[in-house]
């Protein structure tokens, strides 16, 4: 028999938290708990997609990787990836109503990039791990996005033809010249999957 149920809608990035934006860390769990002391049975979250120009969860460049915007800071600190004052000293938007997409595309992944050097091979297990579950778009969507790094941000329309067109060199190329970009891509997702 069908049992009535409530819920909310609330998108990750709408939580309170000190990063510029909503994230996997504290704050969610404690909504949770929130939703359950309230007897709600649902938490409608929208989709979680890497977002592009616009900054729309609907125009993602994957349907499958996590926006790595919802990556908490605080578990990194925890983990020793990043320091209080690391973190503190960038600038991820003050403002609680209203997110700073720039600030958070220029200043949190840098962060990130640096809790991946940071970490060096200390995830590579479950990174693996990761690989083979998600093998039929994760390292794809890497390459992707360390492309489109490469290219200054642009659409792949405006890249070189080679490029744009992938041919099988230029992707075996790729793939070991941009191998540090886009074993940071995948740490991304293994951070937005982890903490997911």
């Amino acid at each position: 028999m069908f049992e009535r149920s409530s819920g909310i809608l609330l998108h990750i990035s709408s939580l309170r938290g000190g990063s510029g934006i909503g994230t996997f860390g504290k704050e969610a769990y404690q909504f949770i708990d929130f939703l359950k002391k309230s007897k709600q049975k649902l938490w409608q979250i929208l989709p979680l997609g890497t977002t592009s120009y616009g900054d729309s969860p609907y125009q993602s460049f994957s349907a499958f990787a996590g926006n790595p915007y919802f990556i908490d800071l605080e578990e990194l600190i925890e983990r020793g990836s990043l320091n209080r004052k690391e973190v503190d000293s960038i600038d991820l938007g003050e403002n609680k109503e209203y997110i700073d997409y720039e600030k958070l595309y220029k200043n949190k992944l840098k962060l990130l990039k640096k809790a991946y050097s940071n970490e060096g091979e200390k995830n590579s297990k479950g990174i693996e791990e990761l690989k083979k579950t998600h093998i039929y778009w994760l390292e794809d969507y890497a390459l992707f996005m360390a492309m489109k790094d490469k290219n200054l941000g642009k659409e792949w329309t405006k890249w070189v033809e080679e490029e744009k067109y992938a041919h099988i060199n230029t992707i075996k190329k790729y793939r070991e010249e941009l191998k540090y970009e886009i074993d940071f891509y995948i740490y991304l997702q293994y951070l937005f999957y982890t903490q997911w």
